[in-house]
């Protein structure tokens, strides 16, 4: 779940050389290294979202933060004051890995739908039920980015918790998302056809979710526990 958080409140804007460096086929903060993704998607990576002038030393700390969380398989709930400088943060260090990204604004009209999936109509006028973006973030292993996490709703906060603690969530469609971990048990004991027939999806181990809000009672928004 979201078990980790760091304020930017302190962070500097003075301009310094970016620490971070692209290496062979990695990227290195510091002391901290990790091997760049190779997206299937190269769309989905975010791109300018580094200084033309170079970055903080502040700024690689926190890259350095981030990258030892999703090292350790961890999510990651950035805190500070309102603006774009969490955000920015977030997008840096998925071009920086080369990670693909989803990103979801929450907001008081976010509803389960826009967590799960959505009913549309395609064309002969029958429906069909389409993946929003942190079931395709789980399926296909990207980032998620939740913007506003003190503004989501009570009732959609357990939809959430859910796929965070447990990487779970049952779809509209019928299908179960479970745990990679999970899933590889069950796959000692049947086979991927009898897991697939039993509509079971596997959650990527690469799945991470990057949370941004503000810290509250100090600003106005709910708290994280319904």
């Amino acid at each position: 779940g979201l078990c980790a958080s760091v304020d930017l409140a302190s962070s500097s804007v003075a301009n310094a050389a970016a620490a971070a460096e692209m290496g062979e086929g990695e990227l290195r903060v510091g002391n901290v290294k990790a091997p760049l993704a190779l997206p299937s998607r190269p769309e989905l990576v975010p791109t300018n979202f580094g200084l033309a002038n170079g970055e903080p030393v502040e700024t690689a700390r926190h890259l350095r933060w981030i990258m030892q969380k999703d090292l350790n398989g961890q999510d990651v709930f950035l805190i500070g004051p309102p603006g774009p400088l969490k955000r920015r943060l977030a997008m840096l260090y998925c071009e920086l890995r080369q990670r693909e990204v989803e990103y979801l604004c929450l907001s008081r009209d976010t509803t389960e739908s826009d967590l799960k999936q959505r009913r549309e109509i395609i064309a002969g006028g029958s429906t069909s039920y389409t993946d929003q973006a942190p079931v395709r973030a789980a399926i296909h292993g990207r980032i998620l980015v939740l913007d506003g996490l003190e503004r989501a709703e009570r009732n959609v906060l357990p939809t959430l918790n859910n796929l965070l603690e447990n990487r779970e969530m049952t779809l509209e469609d019928g299908r179960l998302l479970i745990a990679a971990e999970r899933y590889d048990e069950l796959l000692e004991q049947y086979s991927a056809a009898e897991l697939e027939a039993r509509r079971l999806v596997r959650v990527s181990p690469e799945f991470r979710v990057i949370a941004l809000g503000v810290p509250v009672p100090l600003y106005p928004g709910r708290t994280l526990d319904p």
